[in-house]
C-alpha cells in the first residue's frame, strides 16, 4: 500500500511523530506549510485564533499529490479551540483525491475525537484508523510501542473499506 503522511506541526512534536509513522509505514512524508510563518509569539496567537473561528489560511503547495497514494494518514495538533486551520484547508482542497484515510494527533490536550470528527467530515470519509499520542509521551519514546500499533492497524485494513 502507497502511503503518504501528512501534517502541520507548529512547535515540531507532531513532525516528529509523523516521520516516525512514515518510516514505519514505508511511506513518504509531506510537511502542509502555511502562507505565514509559525515561529513568532503572533504566529501563535494566528494559529489559535485560526483554529477558534474554523478559518481555512492559504497555505503552500505540497510536494507530493495525494491522489497518488492509495493511503494518506494525516496528522494534526488539535488544540483547545479546534483543528490546526492549515489541516482544514488542506483536505478543503485536497480530499477528493483521498483514496483512504488515517488520522494521527499529537498534542490533542482532550478535543483530539472532535478533531477526528472535524476531519472525517471534511474529508468526506471515516478513517481506517487514529491514533493519539499523550501529551506526556511527546518528549520521550514512551509513544513508540503506540505508533508501532497503529501502523499495523492501518495495514491491516483492506483498501475500499
Amino acid at each position: 500500500m502507497k502511503t503518504l503522511v501528512t501534517y502541520f506541526s507548529r512547535t515540531g512534536q507532531t513532525a516528529r511523530v509523523a516521520k516516525e509513522i512514515a518510516k514505519r509505514c514505508d511511506g513518504h512524508v509531506d510537511a502542509i506549510c502555511p502562507q505565514h510563518g509559525t515561529d513568532s509569539w503572533l504566529d501563535a496567537w494566528r494559529s489559535g485564533w485560526q483554529a477558534m473561528v474554523q478559518a481555512e489560511p492559504p497555505i503552500q503547495r505540497p510536494l507530493r499529490n495525494p491522489a497518488a497514494y492509495d493511503l494518506v494518514i494525516i496528522g494534526v495538533p488539535v488544540w483547545r479551540f479546534g483543528l490546526a486551520a492549515p489541516v482544514r484547508s488542506y483536505v478543503r482542497q485536497y480530499a477528493p483525491r483521498f483514496k483512504e484515510v488515517a488520522f494521527f494527533c499529537a498534542e490533542g490536550r482532550g478535543a483530539e475525537a472532535s478533531g477526528f470528527a472535524e476531519l472525517a467530515r471534511l474529508c468526506g470519509k471515516k478513517p481506517i484508523a487514529v491514533f493519539n499520542v499523550a501529551r506526556k509521551h511527546l518528549p520521550t519514546a514512551a509513544h513508540r510501542k503506540d505508533v508501532f500499533d497503529f501502523v499495523e492497524s492501518v495495514r491491516g485494513q483492506p483498501l475500499g473499506m
